[in-house]
C-alpha cells in the first residue's frame, strides 16, 4: 500500500498535544494541546524538502496555499485562521491560531508520512485528524495504513 498513489481526502493536519495518546479522538481530548500561529504553522511546512508557495495569505490566510511536489507526485496544503482573544494565558498576546490545515494528496502514503515528519521537526503537535474525529500520530498512523518504511 505504501507504493500506491493515494487521494486522501477524508484527513486533516491538526493541533493537539506533544504526546498524543493511541487511540486519540478529538472530541475526547484530556489534554493540553499545542497552540500554534498561521505563520508557525505556514513556515514549518515551508520548511519541508520540495514545498513551495503557491499563493500567500493575502488579502486573508484563507488564500495560503502550499505544495509539496516529487515528479507528478504532491500534496497541496491551506490554513484554517481562527481568531484568538490576545489576553488569553496560554499564549498572551496573539491575536490567532492556527486551526488546522486540509490538504489533497496524490502521492504514496509514506510520502505523505515523511512530509509530515516534517512538519512535526517545527510543530511537533501536529497530527492527522479524519472525518470520525480520529487522531493519528505518525507511529499509529504507519501501523493502521501498513505504511511500509
Amino acid at each position: 500500500m505504501s507504493d500506491s498513489l493515494i487521494k486522501l481526502t477524508e484527513f486533516s493536519l491538526v493541533g493537539g498535544p506533544i504526546d498524543l495518546p493511541d487511540p486519540a479522538y478529538s472530541f475526547d481530548d484530556n489534554w493540553k494541546s499545542e497552540i500554534y500561529t498561521p505563520k508557525e504553522i505556514a513556515d514549518a511546512i515551508l520548511a519541508v524538502s520540495q514545498v513551495r508557495l503557491v499563493h500567500d495569505a493575502k488579502p486573508a490566510w484563507s488564500a495560503w496555499v502550499a505544495r509539496w511536489e516529487s515528479g507528478d507526485h504532491h500534496i497541496e496544503f491551506d490554513i484554517t485562521d481562527c481568531p484568538f482573544d490576545p489576553d488569553n494565558e496560554i499564549r498572551p498576546g496573539i491575536t490567532s491560531y492556527w486551526g488546522g490545515s486540509k490538504f489533497e494528496t496524490h502521492c504514496t502514503m509514506l510520502e505523505l508520512l515523511n512530509v509530515w515528519r516534517g512538519i512535526q521537526k517545527r510543530c511537533p503537535g501536529v497530527w492527522l485528524h479524519n472525518t470520525d474525529c480520529r487522531m493519528y500520530s505518525p507511529e499509529s498512523f504507519q501501523k493502521t495504513f501498513s505504511v511500509v518504511v
